[in-house]
């Protein structure tokens, strides 16, 4: 069920009234993982003492503290792992997992950095799917602008003019260039490919 914005004023108003979780959840019929999970979103201090602490394989009790989750820091680009690097965490991770020794909590965070993992190389493909689409499409503007550069340099009557289109000629030429050598293809050559 989603949140609307008057469950989230209800919600900060049921905080502000120090109710605890199981009494939020019971009156915004939701279940009190739901209620934790939500608080922590909106970065508001969880209520001590809950029902929760006490189900299993629920929230743990160091997670219902009242300490506010840190604020994260996005990360520049040149720190994100490539490909290749978040594959080799994603085996590091599956390995150890596979080994005897590993405790129930580690192996908690273990699957979750399986997660992790697997959608960042998921949201990384697509980056790079979404990029080549791109390049393509950039490659195809440039050959389309060459043709009718070299057109108008044909046509072209004066000095001025030939010179004005053999210079964007030229740098269409170039730009064609960088992009072929980089190993982009056009658009029609990549729906022939998908």
């Amino acid at each position: 069920m989603r949140w609307t914005e008057l469950d989230e004023k209800q919600l900060q108003n049921l905080i502000a009234n120090n109710k605890s979780i199981d009494e939020i959840a019971a009156t915004l019929q939701r279940s009190p993982e739901a209620i934790f999970m939500k608080l922590t979103r909106l970065g508001v201090a969880i209520p001590q003492k809950s029902s929760m602490e006490n189900t299993a394989n629920k929230v743990t009790e160091s997670a219902t503290t009242t300490t506010p989750m840190p604020k994260l820091e996005i990360a520049k680009i040149e720190e994100l792992p490539t490909g290749n690097e978040a594959i080799g965490l994603l085996w590091a991770a599956l390995k150890r997992l596979q080994e005897p020794d590993v405790s129930k909590d580690e192996a908690k965070k273990l699957r979750l950095v399986i997660q992790g993992v697997k959608s960042y190389i998921h949201l990384e493909a697509d980056y790079l799917v979404r990029m080549r689409r791109i390049e393509s499409e950039a490659l195809s503007e440039w050959k389309h602008l060459a043709a009718s550069w070299k057109l108008q340099l044909n046509r072209a009557q004066t000095p001025e003019e030939k010179a004005k289109y053999e210079k964007l000629l030229s740098s269409a030429q170039e730009h064609i260039k960088v992009f072929v050598e980089a190993g982009v293809k056009e658009v029609k050559e990549l729906k022939e490919v998908d």
